[in-house]
């Protein structure tokens, strides 16, 4: 099988995933901050739908690649094949994983365990790809992988704030331990969280930087 360029598309992917975790990220977190729990969950549920959405749509790419593996026919094809899809599964995983959670009510934080496990993974990937010159654009391909494992593991505190201060006041049970509704150090929380967004920035400027560069080389001279 020859190589189906849907790269591009991937990306576009990524920069919506991105889009839409800040956008739901900031709602969430303003509606705490003025304690109104009723929109902060509404928010949440919302950004939820359409994050299991795009974790959908990157698990139908992520799983016909690893089935048909339909980068060959270059060199170093099918180290090509692993790089690019096996992350797509994590990433898919762990969107959907959240996407559920959310709409279940379970506890997310359990999602966020897996996404650190899984960004570490990322930044791997991304280190050895480097180290083996995979790509073309070497330095921009590793800046997006050391982006996205970034923002995986950045995850698991925002998955605990959603639990103790979002979910879990008006869920019993979602809280990892039993807790007041309202944070005990506000300050560290505050650091924590904007931490996570920017690394949410971050992910999202890595992936138009790299989108673009792919784009308008692919556009040009499409296989």
């Amino acid at each position: 099988m020859g190589f189906i360029d849907d790269l591009s598309l991937v990306l576009d992917l990524l920069i919506l995933v991105t889009a839409a975790v800040f956008y739901t990220a900031v709602l969430v977190w303003f509606e705490a901050r003025r304690k109104d729990l009723v929109r902060a969950n509404a928010h949440l549920q919302s950004g939820a739908v359409l994050l299991g959405l795009l974790g959908g749509f990157l698990a139908i790419f992520a799983i016909w690649g690893e089935l048909t593996w339909p980068i060959q026919g270059f060199p170093t094809a099918t180290s090509y094949d692993l790089f690019f899809f096996d992350v797509l599964i994590l990433l898919s995983l762990l969107l959907i994983a959240f996407a559920v959670a959310v709409r279940m009510r379970f506890p997310t934080h359990m999602v966020g365990m897996l996404g650190v496990i899984m960004g570490l993974g990322v930044l791997f990937y991304g280190v050895r790809a480097y180290q083996l010159g995979l790509t073309q654009d070497k330095l921009d391909t590793l800046l997006m992988y050391l982006a996205f494992g970034g923002l995986s593991i950045g995850a698991y505190p925002a998955t605990l704030y959603l639990d103790w201060f979002v979910v879990g006041p008006v869920t019993p049970g979602a809280d990892p331990l039993p807790s007041p509704p309202t944070p005990n150090y506000p300050w560290l929380w505050r650091i924590l969280i904007g931490g996570f967004l920017v690394l949410v920035v971050l992910a999202g400027i890595a992936a138009v930087g790299y989108g673009v560069d792919v784009a308008w080389s692919h556009l040009g001279a499409p296989p």
